[in-house]
């Protein structure tokens, strides 16, 4: 009963994956929509022998459902209650995703299928981008700046789905119960996603990357096993990283450089995965037809040691060349560049660069946090509220840790539900790892490993916002926790029960109030994509298709934002007025609106309201270079005239 919608959960994280790794809201919207269903069928069909949920899965899905009405709740004071509404859905979403895989009836042998799914689905993306460097098929679409950006279109969240896949890949690949081809194309695609690793250049990635490996290490079972399996990936990511590096250098050259250097990495690395398949396949139908030795107490702990300083030896070697011989000195350099901005792009590689914005993005967060300390700024609100307090040029929509992330937003009342709902299912996981039988054990702490990436390197990033990643990392989890609940199906002694008419209406309520939640908005962000696919060939009709997925929405400031923009660049100075009024209305804190009403006011020759209106935007982001230049321009002898409004308005920023 597990395996049909847990499949087709896991296929959604896929298709997440490969499309900008969900990031889009026409992508994740249906994402959650599916989800929705799924959860919806599996506990119409599963009815009364679904099993019992532990106490602490009970408390943590309890909690998770109280920080997403939380979340819901902060829309009355959210500056922007459009964006606190997305924010709000996406939480919604992974909600949905944790309470499907907490409520399906596992047993070892389907969550291990689950689990095996998925890392196959990373590895084959790993390996078809590979395949790709090697092809020089559109490297300037993959790889920006010399990093991997695909396929999720953001350097470390790319990082951070391959190194679950490859941590994955190489647990299952240690699994004796697996047919040795699948053992094999485990640990080649392991090998793969860690290579991708290296060309992404995530330096969050390599400070985290300690602390991810002593988690694992101390959550999963036979850790010899899966130490001795991991060298083939270790291995396969050290003997090419020289070219692998290299990428990074070809990317300050130009894209005739960086394709020759990516061709000629992947080319290498490709070979080096094919090695490892053969080598990984042999080792693993050598150890199903003569066994494995069995080792006393004493030798398993010696060559645990042994294995151990070899990984340390490694760690330590691969730490010495992607330093290029300083690791000191990269880590002085490093700490004394984190309160400051990018100096640029270092010559070497960007494991070598120094400086952040993220020194800032926090120090705001925790000012938002100490200034609204119990409700917080409203579910994703910080991009406001970062670029008037910005000391840095850029415009983070989110504070790049989820800790942060949590308090800023929504305050110490949604810090401590998410608190509680993460304390409840690891307890209930833990209690399956460490009481379950044999093979449970063996499933619940491999499942944990995606929430240990996305944790640990999500508390200095935005992995929140990126469903490829945090669905399976709370997928997983509500799977684990769920091996923790009884083998019979629900019944025996229970506590104080709802009448089962009363249970079926609030169940009834809660899936129709989550569908009214998603799709109206889903359908207003149809439109929106409509809206921009035909607004070069038929303004009137995008204008048209913008006005129906405001009344879908009408909290959300995009159709006004895109409206405003299409009807001043076609000469409809009063409809792009009142598109940007519109606009306002729903986020007065953001600068472009105000500008864009600026812009529709001195076409129109009011000269005093346009002022006006750029003086607000300067005030909401004095940074913004094209705020300063307009209202530079308003107040001097010559106003903006329409030709030059709708120039500016042809410029990058101005994009709609």
């Amino acid at each position: 009963m597990a395996l049909v919608p847990a499949l087709a959960a896991v296929g959604v994280t896929i298709l997440w994956a490969v499309h900008d790794g969900g990031y889009d809201d026409d992508t994740w919207y249906w994402g959650a929509l599916t989800m929705l269903a799924l959860l919806t069928v599996s506990v119409i069909a599963l009815g009364p022998r679904r099993r019992r949920l532990t106490r602490p899965a009970a408390v943590g899905l309890a909690a998770f459902g109280g920080y997403v009405a939380w979340s819901y709740l902060s829309i009355t004071w959210a500056q922007a209650p459009g964006e606190a509404l997305e924010g709000s859905n996406r939480a919604l979403l992974y909600l949905l995703v944790f309470a499907l895989f907490l409520v399906l009836p596992w047993t070892a042998g389907t969550a291990l299928l689950a689990l095996v799914v998925y890392a196959c689905g990373v590895g084959v993306i790993a390996v078809v981008l590979m395949a790709r460097l090697a092809s020089g098929d559109h490297i300037s679409q993959l790889v920006i700046a010399g990093r991997l950006a695909a396929p999720t279109g953001y350097f470390n969240s790319t990082v951070a789905l391959f190194m679950i896949g490859a941590l994955l890949c190489t647990a299952l690949a240690s699994r004796r119960e697996l047919p040795g081809v699948l053992r094999g194309l485990l640990i080649a695609g392991g090998s793969t996603s860690l290579q991708l690793c290296v060309v992404g250049q995530s330096r969050g990635w390599l400070f985290t990357l300690p602390l991810v490996f002593a988690v694992v290490a101390a959550l999963t079972r036979d850790r010899l096993r899966i130490a001795v399996m991991a060298v083939l990936p270790v291995a396969a990511a050290v003997v090419p990283i020289h070219r692998l590096l290299g990428i990074f250098q070809g990317g300050s050259a130009g894209n005739a450089a960086v394709t020759q250097a990516a061709r000629g990495a992947a080319h290498e690395s490709l070979l080096i995965g094919a090695g490892v398949l053969v080598l990984g396949t042999l080792l693993a139908w050598s150890e199903t037809r003569f066994g494995t030795p069995s080792l006393a107490g004493v030798a398993r702990r010696r060559l645990g040691v042994a294995v151990a300083a070899v990984a340390v030896a490694g760690a330590g070697a691969g730490a010495v060349v992607a330093t290029h011989g300083r690791p000191l000195a990269f880590l002085e350099r490093q700490w004394n560049g984190f309160s400051h901005q990018s100096t640029g792009a270092a010559a070497s590689s960007h494991f070598a660069d120094v400086g952040s914005g993220r020194y800032d993005f926090w120090r705001v967060a925790l000012d938002a946090f100490l200034a609204n300390p119990v409700q917080g700024l409203g579910q994703d609100n910080f991009a406001d509220y970062y670029v008037s307090r910005r000391r840095t040029a850029e415009d983070p929509r989110w504070p790049h840790s989820l800790e942060l992330r949590l308090l800023a937003m929504t305050g110490i009342v949604g810090f401590a539900l998410f608190a509680a709902f993460l304390t409840g299912a690891l307890v209930a996981a833990l209690r399956a790892r460490r009481r379950g039988p044999p093979p449970v054990q063996v499933v619940a702490g491999i499942a944990l490993i995606p929430v240990v990436v996305w944790l640990i390197h999500g508390s200095v990033d935005w992995f929140w916002e990126m469903p490829a990643l945090s669905g399976p990392a709370l997928g997983f989890l509500g799977m684990s926790a769920a091996l923790a609940s009884p083998g019979a199906v629900a019944g025996g002694r229970r506590g104080p029960r709802l009448p089962r008419p009363a249970v079926l209406t609030l169940g009834a309520l809660a899936v129709i109030a989550a569908a009214v939640a998603l799709i109206f908005p889903y359908l207003s962000v149809r439109e929106l994509s409509i809206a921009s696919n035909v607004q070069v060939t038929d303004p009137a009709a995008a204008l048209h298709d913008l006005a129906i997925a405001a009344e879908l929405n009408p909290l959300s400031p995009d159709p006004g934002h895109m409206a405003g923009t299409i009807a001043l660049q076609t000469g409809r100075l009063r409809e792009a007025e009142r598109r940007f009024r519109q606009m306002v209305s729903v986020e007065p804190e953001t600068w472009y609106g105000w500008l864009g009403d600026g812009l529709a006011a001195s076409a129109l020759g009011e000269r005093a309201r346009a002022l006006h209106d750029f003086r607000t935007a300067a005030t909401i982001d004095a940074r913004e270079p094209i705020v300063e230049s307009v209202l530079a321009r308003a107040q001097g002898r010559h106003p903006l005239s329409t030709a030059e409004a709708l120039a500016m308005l042809s410029a990058d920023d101005f994009k709609p």
